[in-house]
C-alpha cells in the first residue's frame, strides 16, 4: 500500500495544482495551459455552451513537450484561440509544434487548424473524422460566427487534416511516443483517444466527458461503453477528458453508467409510445441532473436516440 501511495502522490499533487490554477484561469475568462505532469499541459475549457462570454472555448486541449518538439492535441474553436495557444506555448518552450491531432469532429476542437497549417504543422485525424469535417464544418463555422460574432471568429476557416489514419497506431513525434487509440464508431465515427506513454496521461477527446453530459448524437452506445472499458484497462494515471476536469481513470465508470442508463430509458419511453416532444421528460436519468448541460444535452440525446428507434422500426421488414 505504501508503494502505491508513493507512486500516486506526484500525480495527485499535479492534479491539485491544476484544479487551483484552472479555477483562476476560468475566473479571468481565458484558459491557459496548466502543467499536469512533467512536460504535459492541459487547457481546460469553460463549462456550458459556446457563448461570447467564454469566447466559445468549451473544449479541452493538450500539450506534450518532447525532446525535439511539441505535440498539440486538438486546436480549439477559432483562429484566435489557436493563436493565443501558440503564444502561450512560447512561454513554456522554444521547441516547435511538430504535430497537431484532431481527436474528433466537434467545432470546439478543430477550428484552430488553419493557424497550424499556416505554420507548416501536419494535422492528423481518423479518416472518418476527416469525412465529417468535410460534410459538416462549413455549417458549424456559420453557426459559430452567428453565436460568437465575426470579430471573435476572424481568420477562422474550415481546414481538414493533412494526414489520416484508419485504425489505432503508434506515432513518435518531437521525441515523444504516443498511441492513437481507435475503437470503431463509439462517441462518433472517427473518435480517437491519445495516450502518452511517458507520463501515462490519457487525452480522451470525444470519448470522455466528465461532469458534463456528453453528446450522443452520432454514438454507438455499445461500442462506446466497450471503448471506455478498454481505456480503463490502459493503466493511465491521469485523464484529460474532451470536456470536463482533469481526473483519475476510475471516473470513467461515471460516464459509462450514464450511457448504460440512457439507452434503456429511451427504449422504455419509446415502448410507451410517448410523443417525441414528451420523450426527454419520459426518459430522465436523475442521477446525472448535477452534470452540466443536463437539461439541454440530455434532452437532445433522448430525442436523437428516439428518432433512431423510429427509423429502425420503419426500416424493418
Amino acid at each position: 500500500m505504501t508503494s502505491v501511495l508513493a507512486r500516486l502522490l506526484p500525480s495527485l499533487a499535479w492534479l491539485l495544482n491544476l484544479v487551483v490554477a484552472a479555477g483562476i484561469a476560468r475566473a479571468a475568462g481565458v484558459p491557459k495551459p496548466e502543467q499536469i505532469a512533467p512536460d504535459v499541459y492541459a487547457v481546460i475549457g469553460a463549462t456550458g455552451q459556446a457563448a461570447p462570454a467564454n469566447r466559445g472555448v468549451v473544449g479541452n486541449a493538450g500539450i506534450l513537450v518532447g525532446t525535439e518538439g511539441v505535440i498539440l492535441i486538438d486546436t480549439g474553436t477559432s483562429a484566435r484561440q489557436a493563436r493565443q495557444l501558440l503564444d502561450d506555448l512560447r512561454r513554456i518552450t522554444s521547441k516547435p509544434v511538430v504535430l497537431a491531432i484532431n481527436t474528433h469532429q466537434n467545432p470546439a476542437f478543430l477550428f484552430g487548424n488553419g493557424m497550424l497549417r499556416n505554420a507548416g504543422v501536419p494535422i492528423i485525424a481518423h479518416q472518418e473524422t476527416d469525412a465529417l469535417i468535410a460534410a459538416r464544418c462549413m455549417r458549424c463555422l456559420k453557426l459559430l460566427n452567428d453565436t460568437l460574432g465575426a470579430e471573435e471568429m476572424r481568420d477562422t476557416e474550415v481546414v481538414r487534416p493533412t494526414l489520416t489514419v484508419s485504425q489505432s497506431t503508434t506515432i513518435t513525434a518531437g521525441g515523444r511516443t504516443i498511441d492513437l487509440l481507435y475503437y470503431g464508431p463509439t462517441s462518433a465515427p472517427g473518435s480517437i483517444a491519445v495516450y502518452d506513454r511517458r507520463s501515462r496521461t490519457l487525452f480522451g477527446g470525444g470519448l470522455v466527458s466528465l461532469d458534463r453530459i456528453p453528446d450522443a448524437r452520432d454514438a454507438d452506445l455499445g461500442q462506446w461503453r466497450a471503448a471506455l472499458s478498454s481505456l480503463t484497462a490502459l493503466g493511465a494515471e491521469l485523464i484529460v477528458p474532451g470536456e470536463g476536469p482533469v481526473s483519475v481513470p476510475s471516473r470513467l465508470a461515471e460516464l459509462d453508467a450514464y450511457l448504460a442508463l440512457l439507452g434503456p430509458a429511451v427504449a422504455a419511453a419509446y415502448d410507451r409510445r410517448v410523443s417525441l416532444g414528451e420523450a426527454a421528460a419520459a426518459a430522465p436519468v436523475p442521477a446525472y441532473r448535477h452534470w452540466v448541460q443536463y437539461d439541454n444535452m440530455h434532452a437532445k440525446n433522448v430525442e436523437q436516440l428516439y428518432l433512431r428507434l423510429e427509423r429502425n422500426a420503419l426500416d424493418a421488414p
